[in-house]
């Protein structure tokens, strides 16, 4: 069964376990699907932010990055489990007491340790009547009723035994595969399916210690339908009422029920108090719809939508947001987000992946994380992809909504791309790529026409690797043939309207590795060490062609470091391709455990010696000059457990500056208990960046008590002297429930700072209500770990009968 998944960021929520078959089992199904907790959709106020869809309909589209919220699953059209039927056999009854009296031949008194035994139900008591002709059992004093982990206990109890009918008087109930238990008036056991409950209460707390408990004038439960119906139910916490409903009705098993689901509440320095409450409707096991209204106390109403589907060969989601007559900015506010993919035919799929928000304050004013907050640029985008064998093809049309004050990105109307891939062709790796795409792009903020035009490429590479026991060699070679066709009417004078580049690439890499044993590290630390020698070189040769008249569509400066240092080209993108005369060379070391593999060090250290000088750059051409490269050095430790030190460093030796560094530090102990801190360092430069960063964060989650956990984050910005963001926050975990208070302080885009408030109450086995903050302390946490609930334990013979 194809199922839709939440994001890799996010893992997905394991399936409510589901209790065993007996007339009791539905209830602690029926309180916990109150709640829809296992089954409610996850609600997001950050509809267009999603990444460019990927071009394949292998799975569905992701949910959207909301923590916590767990997601009902789709499946596929005929996947639906059918109903098991239920066998007819007649199992065979045993009974036993201190004392057993017989009557009529067909009957049996049993008193002292009475106990009735049939197809794994166990009923008990000081005194147990049982009547075969009837089926009837009677029990009278210390009533116990057993099957499937599932125990009720009362003064009185009456079951036709093989119908299921009959009654308990003043149940105490327990229920082992979730620690829940409860009380009760009255249970009636109508049939097999049927049963009422009365003045019904549930809890996972201690039954001497109920911090939070369920309560109901009456459940009605059908385990044939697999529904149940509650009447005035309310959940009390600490015995003050937090939620109330007159009557509503619950799955009783892990599948997906139309309903209320838990709302969502929090508050944000731009919007005020913020208050959500989705209704789930479930259309099909394929098709599914969610509406969430959204109330922002400084703002108004808003309207949210999220219609998800999936079938043979396809699947998609449309999501919508709609503010009216937004209090603040007096303007509509709206957001959207459509995405489907189709598989046309085998290897042909189809996709479209559409963003947009009505305005540039829209992730500011109406998202609830920092990562959505800060997001400038929506995707609008559609294709085609065919993958047959070694070839790969690609027609599709891109274009961006930019929001100011960021600068629009070209857009590609339309790119067709193909691609030819073979490996181990006679030993040797072949690739071809040829591309053809035109260039459109909006004014700018300035209201500055860029030049627009086509480029088609075609880049043919061949490369034959050597790879030998402790050492391989890679000899490669490239071609790149490139036309640009440029609009006169956008051009930059005095530039040809038709420029063509063509330029070979050699390059050969090669590296060996050493091994041996280190035995005074070995002895220092009392574990077995081996130690690697790994030097590696690297040349690439590209002739020098003058390319300052070209245009730059989709090329950028790569950020110098160890993966660029070791690559054919410093520009990411085709419209730069760098005049190459270079050698690199690096080498690294570690030292790797003997017996478990682990690698506890690596260092690396690597510079590239240009022996004429590079003189294509982004923008121009800068007069050769042959010399050294800046030196990168890193290293990573892990010697001890728990420590965990990463550094770098790029370091210029002709001006003895540092250019770039970091050091981040991390101390594990254990579980939930995690310390970082770390500084970054970069000086501007005219090639990447001008902008500096001189900043030092510091992060943390600790206990203060035994049940009291601190969260904590500063990034500070030392040449500003300004703070970037900011958290704190506790988790306080209970037996039975666990509370999470969190506040957030961070950089917006726009004006400033924006603060939000994150509040969490989680009733274990039940639900969670308010704002999730879970995904934002991870984020902002390395080595966050969520707090659970600390429930005694059960042991597998409790409650045995």
């Amino acid at each position: 069964m194809t199922e839709q998944r939440r994001s890799p960021n996010q893992k997905a929520s394991k399936t409510p376990a589901r209790l065993p078959g007996s007339a009791l089992r539905p209830l602690v199904l029926a309180m916990a699907g109150w709640s829809v907790g296992a089954h409610a959709q996850a609600v997001s106020s950050a509809i267009p932010d999603l990444p460019v869809a990927e071009p394949t309909v292998e799975a569905a589209p992701e949910a959207p990055p909301v923590a916590g919220e767990l997601v009902p699953r789709l499946a596929e059209p005929g996947t639906a489990k059918t109903k098991t039927a239920e066998p007819d056999d007649n199992p065979p009854t045993f009974v036993s007491g201190d004392r057993m009296t017989g009557y009529n031949q067909r009957g049996v008194e049993l008193e002292g340790n009475a106990e009735l035994r049939r197809n794994g139900g166990v009923v008990k008591g000081d005194k147990l009547t049982y009547d075969q002709d009837s089926d009837e059992a009677f029990v009278h004093g210390n009533a116990r009723v057993a099957r499937d982990g599932s125990l009720s206990v009362g003064p009185e109890a009456r079951l036709r035994v093989e119908a299921n009918e009959g009654y308990m008087l003043s149940p105490d109930y327990y229920f082992q595969q979730t620690g829940g238990s409860g009380k009760a008036e009255r249970i009636d056991f109508i049939d097999k399916n049927l049963s009422t409950i009365k003045r019904a209460t549930y809890t996972t707390c201690s039954p001497d210690n109920a911090d939070w408990y369920f309560s109901a004038r009456e459940l009605d439960i059908d385990s044939d339908r697999q529904v149940g119906t509650a009447y005035g139910g309310v959940l009390r916490f600490f015995d003050v009422p937090i939620m109330a409903a007159p009557v509503f009705s619950f799955p009783l098993n892990s599948e997906r029920r139309s309903g209320v689901l838990p709302p969502l509440f929090g508050y944000s320095s731009r919007s005020g108090m913020d208050l959500t409450v989705p209704y789930y409707f479930n259309i099909a096991p394929n098709r599914d719809l969610t509406i969430f209204p959204r109330v922002l106390s400084s703002r108004g109403v808003q309207l949210g939508t999220d219609y998800r589907y999936i079938g043979s060969g396809y699947s998609g989601r449309i999501r919508g947001e709609f503010l009216p007559d937004d209090q603040k900015t007096k303007t509509n506010r709206w957001a959207y987000s459509i995405q489907h993919a189709q598989n046309i035919a085998p290897g042909l799929n189809a996709y479209v992946n559409l963003n947009k928000v009505s305005d540039a304050q829209y992730p500011d004013d109406l998202t609830r994380s920092v990562t959505q907050a800060t997001l400038r640029q929506y995707t609008q985008e559609g294709g085609v992809t065919y993958n047959w064998q070694d070839f790969a093809l690609l027609a599709r049309v891109q274009k961006f909504q930019t929001l100011a004050p960021s600068q629009p990105s070209y857009e590609r109307v339309p790119q067709l791309n193909g691609k030819y891939t073979r490996y181990d062709l006679g030993g040797f790796d072949i690739q071809v790529e040829a591309d053809y795409t035109r260039f459109r792009i909006p004014l700018g903020t300035t209201g500055t026409q860029l030049p627009q035009g086509e480029r088609v490429f075609i880049q043919p590479s061949i490369s034959y690797p050597i790879i030998r026991p402790g050492w391989f060699v890679t000899p490669k070679a490239t071609f790149n043939a490139t036309q640009y066709q440029m609009e006169s009417s956008t051009n930059t004078a005095g530039t040809p309207n038709t420029l063509n580049r063509a330029l070979p690439t050699v390059s050969v890499d090669s590296g060996m590795t050493f091994e041996r044993e280190a035995p005074t590290v070995s002895r220092l630390f009392g574990v077995n060490y081996v130690q690697t020698l790994e030097p590696r070189l690297f040349y690439v040769y590209t002739p020098f062609r003058d390319q300052s008249q070209f245009p730059i569509f989709d090329t950028v400066q790569s950020d110098f470091g160890y993966g660029q240092i070791f690559s054919e080209n410093p520009f990411t993108g085709y419209d730069r391709i760098a005049d190459n005369n270079k050698l690199t060379g690096g080498v690294t070391t570690r030292l790797i455990e003997a017996s478990s593999g682990i690698e506890r060090f690596r260092g690396t250290i690597a510079q590239r010696f240009d022996f004429t000088g590079q003189r294509v750059q982004l923008n121009g051409t800068d007069p050769a000059k042959a010399g050294y490269s800046d030196l990168l050095a890193a290293t990573t430790i892990q010697m001890f457990k728990g420590y965990y030190l990463d550094a770098g460093v790029q370091y210029n030796p002709d001006s003895d500056r540092v250019i770039y560094s970091n050091i981040a530090f991390s101390w594990r102990p254990e579980a939930r208990k995690t310390l970082n801190i770390g500084y970054r360092y970069r000086r501007p430069t005219s090639v990447t960046d001008n902008t500096a960063i001189d900043q030092f964060e510091v992060s943390s989650q600790w206990p203060l008590t035994q049940r009291t956990y601190g969260i904590g984050r500063v990034a500070f910005d030392l040449s500003a002297s300004q703070l970037v963001d900011a958290l704190a926050g506790f988790e306080y975990a209970a037996d039975c429930w666990v509370g999470r208070v969190v506040y957030q302080r961070f950089r917006n885009t726009t004006q400033g700072y924006t603060g939000r408030i994150f509040f969490q109450v989680e009733f274990r086995g039940l639900s969670k209500i308010g704002s999730n903050p879970l995904d934002v302390l991870r984020l902002n946490v390395p080595g966050y770990e969520p707090v659970l609930a600390k429930p005694v334990i059960p042991s597998q013979l409790d409650h045995y009968e």
